[in-house]
C-alpha cells in the first residue's frame, strides 16, 4: 500500500506560477529595504520561512531550520547578497522493518534562499546563532552620516 500523502492545492503548476507573479508584485511594491530587484526574497529549492527584524543597530534574520543539524547549513555573502543554504535529510529507520508509513508530510531536500542587503550594513560583522530549529542572522548596521550645512568661503 502506497502511503497517503496531503494534497496540496500550491502543488498545481498554473496556481504556483500564480503564487509566485503575486508574491513578485507585492515585493515589488513594498517597503524599499526589500526591493532591489526582487532579490531580498528570492528562493530556490524547498521553502525556507523567515522573518525579518529591523532594530536600531541591526537587522535580524530568522529562519526556521527545524529537523536541520546546523553543520548542513552554509551561510554566505556576496556582493551584498547574503544567502542560506542547506538540505534536509530523511532519517530512515531501519530497525523496525514491520512498520510502514501511512501519512507523509514532512518535507525533504535542499533549499537556498538568497536575500540582497541594503547599503547601511557592515557585511564584515555578520554573526549567527542556532536555538530551537531557528537560526538568527544578526546584521549591524554602519552608522549613517549626519546632516550638515557647509559654510561657503569667499569674497
Amino acid at each position: 500500500m502506497k502511503p497517503i500523502k496531503r494534497w496540496n492545492r500550491d502543488d498545481q503548476p498554473l496556481r504556483k506560477f500564480k503564487n509566485e507573479l503575486d508574491g513578485m508584485f507585492e515585493r515589488f511594491f513594498d517597503d524599499p529595504f526589500f526591493s532591489n530587484n526582487s532579490l531580498w526574497n528570492r528562493q530556490q529549492g524547498g521553502s525556507l520561512a523567515c522573518n525579518i527584524r529591523e532594530k536600531k543597530d541591526k537587522y535580524i534574520v530568522e529562519a526556521e531550520i527545524p529537523g536541520i543539524d546546523p553543520s548542513e547549513i552554509e551561510v554566505e555573502i556576496e556582493d551584498n547578497i547574503v544567502t542560506i543554504k542547506g538540505e534536509k535529510k530523511q532519517q530512515i529507520e531501519t530497525e523496525d522493518n514491520d512498520t510502514e508509513m501511512r501519512v507523509v508530510e514532512h518535507s525533504y531536500g535542499s533549499f537556498q534562499r538568497s536575500f540582497t542587503l541594503p547599503d547601511n550594513v557592515n557585511t564584515d560583522k555578520i554573526n549567527a546563532d542556532h536555538k530551537n530549529g531557528m537560526l538568527y542572522l544578526h546584521i549591524p548596521k554602519t552608522k549613517e552620516s549626519k546632516k550638515r550645512r557647509i559654510k561657503i568661503n569667499g569674497q
